[in-house]
């Protein structure tokens, strides 16, 4: 018996299998109504990658080994996602816009909403089943794996703004009379960090100068501080006094930065009331030449940038090597796992940025959306490159994972969702409403009916099993009465399908109806009655 299953979430085989066979039947014939075969494949694959990485993000045994495997499958599960939606609406886009039937235009719209809603209710679906095989979705368990995709989303982060700010500042310069996206990117980008990488000559800067100065001596006093320089030399007689050195730099640094920091607000009032002549006529000539040769020295300005950059470094570095020191290795690598894995994918993508940004543009322009590649994706392309597109993309696909399992965590946080039958639930709740949604489309009406029972099955027949392992436990002889109590929950669910196909054939040629609103009209029948038998039991 596994040990890293809680005893709580396990449930009988009898009713395992239930639950994950229903559902991959179900799965299988909803996913036949959709136009996007390799989107919808992708999404059924996502659902059990999400769920595997749940596991192994709690896998107690070998705590790093899972977080590194559940680290470097954050980026297919996140490529995953936005293909299973994404895919969905740039296959169908030009397919859909627009489309006639013999009863007159049907809205494309709402015929594409719906194929996306039944995609991204198998992905559930397939989660949830695939989960409760395990019984990995708790609120501890989706808390620690998106932290981890947060910290693994950090190294992809940093690399792509580092390469956006490289990217801007060359672009200050170039391009200033071309249209469109590159001429507001140029205004802006110069407007805002003109002032601080290529200040105007001729005139005195000196409140944005004592800013980055406070900043550099600020983070250098920080880096002196962190690091053990008196460790480093050896006790002797006559070796210098590194501490009393070290203190004084620390001190004449903290008094440096905190001065210049003072002197910024004074001096920006000066510079923008008065202004440069009054300044001028103000100072000495020397002391204003002087100003205006210091304060408006780009070299000087990049060299306060990267003291600070180089300050902030070592703090966090020696912070971070001083709370490894500290912990076991295997809580060490657990710790760096993420970071690992983010560095992996940041490489995976600079090297993919060439193929992946072509395969992108070419699906975007046999969608409805061919008009704005030209007007926003290439020109954004020419300027920051493919490396920078590309890291940011990743980057959007890895908030979007983060912002799917905040939700789940919080649905679990709130009791929204019960642990003790998380995963059964949101797989019935997605056989729901991808059955709902493909009663839409030409979908045949067994299938709705058989979809939305299948949903209620699953559901009922999971939290029976999990209620009943947590009971007697999972080795009593409980299969006569999982059995009994799945085929009630079928029969039921079976009569009134049954009473549902046989009205629609009844009905079907005495009233003209919309076949689509006849369709949603008899679900809503069989709902009705499926929650008028669960509110009686």
């Amino acid at each position: 018996m596994d040990d890293t299953i809680p005893l709580s979430t396990r449930m009988p085989w009898t009713s395992l299998v239930t639950v994950v066979g229903v559902t991959a039947l179900l799965v299988a014939g909803l996913l036949g109504t959709v136009s996007a075969d390799r989107a919808a494949l992708v999404g059924v694959a996502t659902g059990v990658l999400l769920a595997l990485s749940l596991w192994l993000s709690g896998w107690d045994h070998w705590q790093a080994v899972g977080t590194v495997l559940a680290s470097a499958l954050a980026l297919p599960v996140a490529v995953g996602l936005m293909v299973a939606t994404g895919g969905t609406v740039a296959s169908l886009g030009a397919e859909l816009f627009p489309v006639t039937s013999q009863t007159g235009v049907r809205p494309a719209v709402v015929t594409l909403l719906s194929q996306v809603v039944v995609v991204l209710g198998c992905l559930t679906a397939v989660f949830g089943a695939t989960a409760a095989t395990r019984g990995v979705v708790d609120t501890e368990r989706v808390g620690a794996y998106g932290g981890l995709v947060v910290r693994t989303t950090a190294v992809p982060f940093v690399a792509g703004l580092t390469l956006f700010i490289r990217g801007a500042v060359d672009f200050l310069q170039s391009n200033t009379g071309t249209p469109g996206v590159q001429q507001l990117t140029g205004e802006l980008l110069t407007r805002v960090l003109g002032p601080i990488f290529d200040p105007v000559p001729g005139r005195t800067h000196i409140a944005i100068f004592s800013l980055l100065l406070a900043l550099a001596a600020a983070a250098l006093a920080h880096g002196l501080d962190a690091l053990p320089l008196a460790e480093l030399v050896p006790e002797t007689s006559d070796a210098p006094d590194i501490d009393r050195a070290v203190a004084a730099a620390e001190r004449t640094l903290r008094w440096t930065g905190r001065l210049a920091l003072l002197v910024a607000p004074v001096a920006g009032l000066f510079e923008l009331g008065l202004g440069q002549e009054s300044m001028a006529e103000l100072l000495p000539v020397g002391l204003y030449d002087l100003l205006v040769t210091v304060t408006a020295a780009p070299g000087l300005r990049g060299l306060l940038w990267w003291l600070f950059l180089s300050g902030t470094v070592v703090s966090v570095a020696v912070w971070f090597l001083r709370r490894t020191v500290q912990s076991s290795a295997d809580r060490v690598g657990t710790v760096l796992a993420p970071y690992v894995g983010g560095g992996v994918i940041t490489l995976a993508a600079v090297v993919v940025a060439g193929p992946a940004v072509d395969a992108i543009e070419t699906a975007l322009r046999a969608t409805p959306a061919a008009a704005a590649v030209e007007q926003f994706f290439v020109p954004i392309l020419d300027v920051y490159g493919p490396e920078t597109v590309t890291l940011s993309l990743a980057v959007v696909a890895l908030f979007t994972v983060v912002g799917a399992i905040g939700q789940l965590w919080l649905a679990l946080a709130t009791n929204y969702l019960r642990e003790r039958t998380a995963g059964v639930t949101l797989a019935a709740a997605g056989l729901f409403g991808a059955s709902a949604f493909a009663a839409t489309l030409d979908t045949s009406t067994w299938l709705v009916l058989a979809g939305l029972v299948g949903a209620v099955v699953v559901w009922d027949a999971g939290s029976f099993g999990t209620t009943l392992g947590h009971e007697v436990g999972t080795g009593a002889a409980t299969r006569r009465t999982e059995l009994v109590h799945t085929g009630g929950t079928v029969a039921v669910g079976g009569v009134g399908a049954a009473a549902t196909l046989g009205l629609a054939g009844v009905a079907r040629g005495s009233v003209a109806v919309e076949p689509s609103v006849a369709v949603a009209g008899l679900v809503v029948c069989l709902v009705a009655v499926l929650a008028l038998v669960g509110a009686i039991r």
